[in-house]
């Protein structure tokens, strides 16, 4: 391989942000820090993220602008949260983000359902939601989150074991995730797809005795910790949005970079992408372009069906090339690596054969990067960004492969 020097190389690490790049976020917003803590960083603000389970980096988050509608997200003894069998202790415990207190909801000693719930809220026929909560046990060790038949046709729902960390029963057709941060925490969400509109409605968040059973006799002392209850209109959980007595809204991350004259070979070039999708889901992590919509060579993981990574460059207002790669994962990094002339294009995916389109000319006057969403203001809705190049030769498809793997 010959070596062939970058003309922009950004690569994401935990202590350094590049002055380079231009972040715009309208509100404050939370990732997860190093040591497994919900963390909230100002606004117009980078955000480093790292994997609450394991540590390790993921890079910067970008995201969608997403609303939480539940309110009291983190005080469950307000009079909006109600229980059956069950009763709220406030404060018991140090909360996911390291700071403030989590409550306590423990069953009493009736034969019942011991629940937490609250109502009131709406729901688009045809919008996908998620709905979510932050949960450690304490002495009972399964809890169901349950969005309502009323909105959904049927109860979606999932049974997430607190203690073994997994899933134990699914009602409905949910997509269901699981994430485990520090101190026996874990982050339970379902995403379902409304298909009744209705403007009042409950979700709620159920203990389950040993044997899985919602109706039990309770023992009086059991329960579960919870804290960041957060239900979103989109496909799958975003990172928590805390509220009070209204809803609260996190901005969406506009994160952008001017190229430097000479960053840009307009005649041929590499373009290297690395980073992270949730399962289920898409998002364009890198798209050069010119400030408009008429000319762009974007880069999109898409995690959902058989997972892709996909390209489609844009010249002139139409779309001249437009291919895919398969072997995207959903929360797995992934490397790629596009090279480009005229009528010369091809995709390189963690060191596979390339995928070629040998029709197209090269998009001219491009002027901007832009991560982790598209020229049009379209981001995400969640990807992580750790590694970004752009080379001034389109290389041949073993140094594509090298860089790639």
């Amino acid at each position: 391989m010959s070596i062939i020097y970058p003309t922009l190389h950004l690569l994401a690490r935990p202590t350094a942000t590049p002055s380079s790049l231009s972040v715009t976020r309208a509100s404050a917003a939370t990732c997860v820090s190093a040591l497994g803590r919900v963390e909230t960083v100002p606004a117009d603000t980078l955000r480093h993220d790292f994997d609450p389970d394991t540590g390790a980096y993921r890079g910067w988050l970008v995201e969608e602008a997403r609303t939480n509608a539940i309110l009291h997200s983190e005080t469950f003894s307000d009079v909006l949260w109600v229980t059956d069998a069950a009763s709220v202790a406030t404060g018991s415990v140090t909360a996911p983000d390291g700071v403030g207190a989590a409550d306590l909801i423990t069953e009493n000693s009736a034969s019942a359902i011991h629940a937490l719930y609250q109502e009131d809220l709406s729901f688009t026929a045809g919008q996908a939601y998620a709905l979510s909560i932050f949960a450690r046990s304490n002495g009972r060790e399964r809890l169901q989150v349950i969005l309502p038949s009323t909105a959904f046709g049927a109860v979606q729902s999932a049974v997430f074991n607190l203690v073994a960390g997994t899933v134990d029963a699914t009602e409905g057709t949910p997509s269901v995730t699981m994430e485990a941060l520090a101190d026996g925490w874990y982050r339970c969400a379902i995403t379902a797809t409304a298909t009744i509109t209705v403007a009042l409605a409950p979700v709620h968040f159920r203990l389950r005795d040993t044997t899985g059973f919602s109706t039990y006799t309770g023992d009086g002392s059991s329960g579960v910790h919870v804290w960041g209850a957060q239900l979103e209109a989109g496909t799958g959980p975003t990172s928590y949005i805390p509220t009070a007595a209204t809803t609260a809204t996190r901005a969406a991350d506009q994160v952008t970079l001017a190229l430097a004259d000479g960053a840009f070979n307009p005649f041929e070039g590499s373009f290297l992408v690395r980073g992270t999708v949730p399962a289920g889901q898409s998002a364009t992590l890198a798209d050069l372009h010119d400030g408009t919509t008429s000319n762009s060579l974007s880069v999109t993981l898409d995690a959902s069906g058989g997972g892709s990574a996909d390209v489609t460059v844009i010249s002139g207002g139409a779309t001249v090339a437009s291919f895919s790669a398969s072997g995207v994962t959903g929360g797995a990094q992934v490397r790629c690596a596009v090279g480009f002339a005229a009528d010369d294009f091809a995709l390189v995916l963690t060191g596979a054969a390339e995928v070629a389109d040998t029709d197209g000319a090269v998009p001219s006057g491009l002027t901007t990067l832009t991560l982790g969403g598209a020229a049009d203001g379209t981001v995400g809705p969640r990807c992580w960004v750790r590694q970004i190049g752009l080379f001034p030769r389109r290389m041949a498809e073993p140094d594509l492969q090298t860089i790639t793997v």
